[in-house]
């Protein structure tokens, strides 16, 4: 609620949390997103987290929240009905697995196989590899009902696989097995 109301964002809103700038998806995914907001423009509006590094255009429907700190950016992540991680090369995807955390689905740029790879795993986003699969994905994550499902799954994942217990307990037990090999 803080960051819809400081934002002044009333409806579902997709978030996208990083460097905005061509090289890492930016530009292809403003345009796919202009595709979707040409029908659907009162359905969802888009959202734009992180330091400006390109020339945006000017959209009724795009909003820009800059550079948030890390209690913000979590809720922000929160706030929004899913996240779009439009990096081909990021092996991290540390925005993606900060939406998962909170509960919030993610739309992924199938050219990046980690993404894909937490989308399949967690059972908690979908993919695009080109504009009508963006825009259909959008499409199919308007409906809260599956927003829910994905968002619990995603938050599942995150505790079984990469909170910090979890990870010790894969450490133990890999240098467990260690310890017994000749």
């Amino acid at each position: 609620v803080p960051f819809r109301r400081r934002h002044r964002l009333y409806d579902n809103f997709a978030l996208y949390g990083g460097r905005v700038e061509p090289d890492n998806g930016c530009e292809e995914m403003l345009e796919y997103f202009d595709s979707f907001a040409s029908t659907r423009s009162e359905e969802m509006g888009l959202v734009l987290m992180g330091v400006k590094m390109m020339t945006i255009p000017e959209a009724p429907y795009l909003r820009l929240a800059g550079v948030l700190p890390d209690r913000e950016r979590m809720t922000a992540y929160e706030a929004a009905a899913v996240t779009i991680a439009p990096t081909s090369e990021d092996l991290l995807s540390q925005s993606l697995l900060e939406s998962l955390a909170v509960g919030t689905p993610v739309l992924a740029n199938a050219s990046n196989a980690a993404s894909v790879e937490h989308c399949r795993r967690a059972n908690a986003g979908l993919y695009y590899s080109n504009r009508e699969e963006f825009v259909g994905a959008l499409t199919e994550l308007r409906a809260r009902s599956l927003r829910e499902r994905l968002g619990e799954n995603g938050r599942r994942y995150i505790r079984h696989h990469h909170q910090w217990d979890a990870v010790i307990g894969r450490f133990e037990r890999l240098v467990g097995k260690l310890r017994r090999t000749p």
